[in-house]
This record gives C-alpha cells, structure tokens and sequence, in this order.
C-alpha cells in the first residue's frame, strides 16, 4: 500500500486540521489534503469527515487508529535498528520528560550527549501525566524517557531517587514562618491549583482533604509567581523549586511526602542503541549531581 502515510495520518488525527498538520509536518496544506485522499483512495475508505475550519474522523477512521499507531510504531522500530546498525553516526530518539526534568536535569545531560554523539538528534515530549505518559512508551511513541513511580509492570524502569515535595507560600504568608507545613493545614490556605498534576492531587486524596483552590494554572512557573504575590500557595517538586526567580518560602511537610523518579522504556533490551546510550548518559549525570546509584543497572547488559 504505497500511499499510505501513517505520520500524516496520525497527526491529522490528533490536530483535526489539515493546515495545522502541515505546519507541524513541513507539508502544504494542500499536500496534506492530497495525501490523505490518496490514502482514503487506496483503502477505499474515508478516513475524515471535511468541516468547516477543520475535520474529524469517520467511523472507518476511529476503527483504524489503533492499527495506523501499530503500522508507526513498527516504522519507527525498522528505523531505529537501521540506525544502531549505523553505529549511532544519525537517527532520532524521542524522550518523555516533564516540566521539571526538562527544566533543571535535561540542558546539561544533552549538553554531553551531544557533545559525543552529534549526529543524534534529540526530540523531547513533554507529559506531566501519568497515565498517559505511560500509555506513550507502552505504544512505542517514545524510546525512552523519565517517569513517576508506580508504572505498569509492561515498562522497564530504574528508580533513580525519590524526591521530596514541598509547600510554597509567600514570604508574607502567616504559613512562611513555620518549619515544616502540617498536613493537616493542606485545606486551611487558598490553593493555586495547576492542571494535569496528577501527583499533588494524590496527596489531597490520601489526607482526605480538599483544596481550596483560589486560582487555577496550567504552568507551574506562572503559579510560583501567583505565589510570590500571596494569591495562595502551592505543592511542587523539590527538583522544579531549584532556583526559582521569586521570593518564596518552600516547607517540607510535617509527614515527608515524596515521589519517586525513573528511568526506562517499553522494553530496555528492545529499545534504540541511542536511547540506551542516552539513559545511561542520565544516569551519570545524576550519580554526579545527586548521589544517586540504582544498583546493577539493567543497562549494564543492554548495550
């Protein structure tokens, strides 16, 4: 089926408009528009319903979806091995990484990676969400990348280091001058709430408390300066609060509340020689920047 073009597909199944896929693809929109006729031509289907300011999928189109994700991800894994065959002189890894991570941990660790393997291009995927963070490596959308414990037991990952959470508060909040915020005080102070953060909501549920959210945000750096006004306070990981442009307070908690970050992938032997690589490139880095030391890595036999 020569015409088929699962990337094309998949992306304008995601952004449900031809012009948006073109723009993110580096086709026209005309192109895309070509291409996913000729697709519907060859199967015999159609595959979107054409609207007004975009599309949707037909019924024929849904149905396929999971096959046309399968059909990318097999693409995906001829490439990569293709490109260990090439001795890692080229190819492209993709990395699952959040806000955090990718904010404080990733500049330095692609700074050496880089450095050793140039011809490697890096494309990180940012996902603040468990659920679906898992649900991209189990379906081979990326290679490799950083993750909150628990996970599935159909992911290989290494702990690396569980890292402390903490409660941030103006420096003019009655809460600054604590030493440690109790947990019995999370539904005592207006909270500022921040989208998809699966974690913090965690810890609300386990002390059978309920925010007092005063104002929501999808950014976590936008928040820290609602913060820093005394608009209410908020829970972030330790890693994000390392030098954070505002006057805040940052608290542990009187009940340590952590979360545990690792390393991994679908699979550590089957995943692209690059990724391995680029793991243990990570882990490096956090051994000399942390301490920390996952034991006998699963990497050790991998690459």
């Amino acid at each position: 089926m020569d015409k088929i073009n699962t990337a094309v597909f998949l992306k304008t199944a995601e952004t449900l408009n031809f012009r948006k896929t073109a723009d993110e693809l580096g086709y026209t929109q005309a192109g895309v528009s070509y291409i996913i006729s000729a697709m519907e031509e060859e199967l015999g289907l159609p595959l979107f319903i054409r609207e007004y300011g975009g599309v949707k999928l037909t019924s024929e189109g849904r149905a396929l979806l999971p096959q046309f994700r399968e059909l990318a991800a097999a693409e995906r894994l001829l490439r990569d091995r293709v490109d260990d065959l090439k001795n890692l002189d080229a190819g492209e890894i993709r990395v699952l990484v959040f806000y955090s991570i990718s904010l404080h941990w990733i500049p330095e660790i692609l700074e050496r990676f880089h450095r050793d393997y140039p011809n490697i291009r890096v494309r990180l995927i940012s996902c603040d969400e468990t659920i679906p963070a898992q649900e991209m490596a189990r379906r081979r959308e990326v290679d490799c990348g950083f993750f909150v414990l628990p996970v599935s037991g159909d992911l290989e990952v290494i702990p690396v280091m569980d890292e402390l959470m903490k409660a941030s508060f103006s420096p003019e909040h009655p809460a600054a001058k604590l030493s440690r915020f109790p947990v019995a005080d999370l539904d005592r102070y207006p909270f500022i709430h921040l989208t998809r953060d699966t974690e913090v909501a965690e810890i609300f549920r386990t002390y059978h408390k309920a925010p007092r959210v005063s104002f929501t945000s999808e950014n976590d750096l936008s928040a820290l300066a609602m913060v820093s006004r005394n608009l209410g306070y908020c829970i972030n990981s330790s890693i994000l609060l390392e030098d954070i442009p505002y006057p805040l307070v940052s608290l542990e908690f009187d009940e340590p509340i952590s979360r545990t970050i690792g390393i991994g992938a679908r699979s550590l032997r089957e995943c692209p020689k690059a990724a391995r690589m680029f793991m243990k490139y990570a882990l490096d880095w956090l051994q000399e920047h942390y301490g920390v030391h996952p034991g006998a890595s699963p990497l050790e036999t991998t690459t």
